[in-house]
């Protein structure tokens, strides 16, 4: 069968994907283009596999090939590996992607028709000896896809429980939702999501894991705002804010205090009656969940009021009508090095390095230190992030506690 009219060709998927993963991976930032779904998908494919790449061009090139070509060879033995199409369909596409990227550089076409012969040459021989292909999986970079450093220290922080962890953050995340249960009950939502040809299973008080991931327009409910993305284990900061809501009595004063892109703030929202502060230092991301909130507001209990703010910038303090007053809670959804949401973000453990973690742990500390000072007699401070290290979140506990 044909692929259809309007999709690109897969060696140009091969290379749209090649190039997103080496300017990610290189350091690059900015807003992300809107790209299709199949090139989206290769460049989380090609991200997992580029420990694997390193390790197989080190035992079968004499040099690493530069960053887009090395992506290039991590989507192809993903797509290889994974049956995304035929091997030698693969290796030739992957060979027509080569040119296209060499091409586009401005290089001339002999240099193409040597990279592309490399593309090739490496593929056919990792095929050739599929026995040595699995021995460069021993390789802890390539069966964990993360740089040594982030592997020990793992291994350092959770000794016997260190391989199930990397076990677990090399697995692919599901789609994971949180339901507003006033609105749609867990049993309600699993039979809609059934009329629809999908499954549901909880994984929480209020998650349902969707499969397959399908976007955010197909769910059943978003649109109302009965139904948000977020991941179980952050749903988990309801707990302990229904139960502060019980022992005051009342409504509390909660500050959000790095609140976007809204996650947290809304789920407290509609799961009790409170004065939320939604704070953030970003513009541009505050004002992504400004509107986000227009979705969830309809279905709130609480009232969400929003403001521009660097918690750590003491100036910015009490600018804000009716702000500073003192909080009940504060919930500190700290800047951190992601390290637990590599499943979602494969990038990220090639993007951080041990002086960078050692600067958000300062951060994170300066934030505490800050924070604390805000809260009302007998309220509550919830430090959150998204990191497996425990620099970022045992330690700093005890040194900020001791």
């Amino acid at each position: 069968m044909g692929r259809p009219v309007d999709s690109p060709p897969l060696s140009a998927s091969f290379a749209a994907a090649a190039q997103a993963i080496a300017h990610r991976l290189s350091g690059g930032q900015g807003a992300i283009a809107p790209r299709p779904p199949a090139v989206s998908d290769l460049i989380y494919r090609g991200t997992r596999y580029w420990g694997l790449a390193q390790v197989r061009c080190g035992r079968l090139a004499k040099q690493q090939p530069d960053l887009e070509i090395l992506a290039l060879l991590a989507i192809a033995w993903a797509a290889i590996d994974q049956t995304l199409r035929e091997p030698h369909t693969v290796v030739d596409e992957a060979v027509a992607a080569a040119k296209r990227l060499i091409r586009a550089s401005g290089r001339s076409d002999a240099t193409a028709k040597k990279i592309s012969g490399f593309v090739n040459a490496l593929l056919r021989a990792s095929l050739s000896d599929p026995a040595a292909g699995e021995k460069d999986l021993e390789q802890p970079i390539a069966r964990w896809n993360a740089p040594a450093w982030w592997i020990e220290r793992i291994y350092s922080d959770h000794k016997d429980r260190a391989e199930a962890i990397l076990n677990a953050l090399s697995t692919r995340a599901p789609l994971t939702v949180r339901l507003c249960e006033s609105h749609l009950s867990s049993q309600q939502f699993i039979e809609k999501l059934s009329e629809k040809g999908l499954a549901g299973y909880r994984v929480g008080r209020h998650a349902i894991a969707i499969k397959p991931a399908v976007p955010v327009t197909e769910i059943p409910g978003f649109s109302q705002g009965w139904v948000s993305v977020q991941d179980s284990a952050a749903q988990l900061v309801i707990d302990p804010i229904q139960e502060l809501c019980q022992r005051l009595g009342r409504p509390p004063i909660i500050l959000d205090a790095c609140a976007a892109p809204g996650g947290k703030t809304f789920a407290i929202a509609q799961s009790v009656r409170a004065e939320i502060w939604a704070a953030d230092v970003s513009p541009s991301r505050l004002k992504r969940m400004r509107e986000d909130w227009v979705r969830i507001m309809p279905t709130a209990r609480s009232n969400v009021r929003f403001i521009l703010l660097d918690v750590l910038d003491e100036s910015a303090w009490g600018q804000e009508p009716g702000f500073d007053a003192g909080f009940d809670a504060i919930v500190l959804d700290a800047p951190c090095t992601g390290s637990g949401i590599t499943r979602r973000q494969p990038e990220i453990p090639w993007r951080r390095d041990l002086i960078g973690l050692k600067a958000v742990v300062d951060t994170q500390r300066r934030m505490l230190d800050t924070l604390w000072r805000r809260l009302r007699p007998g309220g509550e401070l919830i430090f959150v992030t998204c990191s497996v290290f425990a620099a970022e979140g045992e330690a700093q506990e005890s040194a900020f506690l001791g």
